[in-house]
């Protein structure tokens, strides 16, 4: 800051600021592309959002059409895709979402209908878009896991970085 002629401050001067703000430019320069890589290049956490994308798309979809509906993963298509109660792929505004490589749905656990590990997986959006409590598990070739938690109310409720189970006392339902 400059004094003025009654020697009080008068605020910054033109060089002072280009300074800051040159500072400041060269430090987003260094973060953005290191925040952006890790926010894109993580294929297991990429899956895992776009799953919870179609999951609270599906309830809303469910409880706005009044009508039942079911999230599928299909091992040979890998990929999740949304079907109505007569099996047809609902293609109105759900787009699937494929499995990149690298990454493996494990199971689905719910209360009611155990663990399933086998063949087309499937989870049943009722016609208020309520689900069962469920866990989806799903792993990259590096062997990370992560556990998406359903909340019957909420959609996702939770996302761990692990395998968890129903029993898990640290789920947050």
């Amino acid at each position: 800051m400059t004094p003025n002629v009654g020697g009080s401050c008068r605020g910054f001067t033109l060089i002072e600021l280009v300074v800051v703000m040159v500072l400041l430019s060269i430090m987003t320069a260094f973060a953005v592309p290191a925040i952006r890589t890790a926010l894109f290049s993580d294929q297991l956490k990429s899956t895992a959002r776009r799953l919870i994308g179609l999951i609270n798309e599906t309830g809303q979809t469910a409880r706005s059409d009044q009508q039942e509906y079911f999230l599928v993963f299909d091992p040979q298509a890998r990929a999740f895709q949304v079907q109505t109660a007569n099996g047809k792929e609902e293609k109105r505004i759900l787009k699937p979402v494929p499995l990149p490589d690298g990454v493996e749905v494990v199971d689905f656990t719910s209360v009611h209908g155990g663990t399933e590990s086998q063949g087309k997986l499937s989870l049943r959006f009722s016609k208020k878009g309520y689900v069962d409590k469920t866990l989806i598990h799903i792993r990259a070739e590096d062997g990370r896991e992560l556990t998406l938690a359903l909340s019957p109310f909420l959609g996702v409720s939770r996302l761990y970085d692990s395998y968890r189970t129903l029993e898990d006392d640290d789920l947050q339902w």
